[in-house]
């Protein structure tokens, strides 16, 4: 997965390989002030054919 800073690819902060089986220690998303939750500019991308999901769970 890699991480932006805006919807510019010359712009990217992070690089996380993420292998079979990876779980990331933190949210992704972060909290805005009113309440809602807000993503960064990403995108996964793979090296062969594969089907993924990515799911997060926001306990309230």
């Amino acid at each position: 997965m890699q991480k932006f800073t805006a919807d510019d690819p010359a712009t990217r902060y992070e690089d996380i390989r993420m292998a079979p089986g990876y779980t990331t220690p933190d949210p992704f998303c972060s909290t805005r002030p009113d309440g809602t939750y807000h993503y960064p500019w990403h995108q996964y991308y793979a090296d062969t054919d594969a089907l993924w999901l990515a799911l997060e769970f926001h306990a309230r």
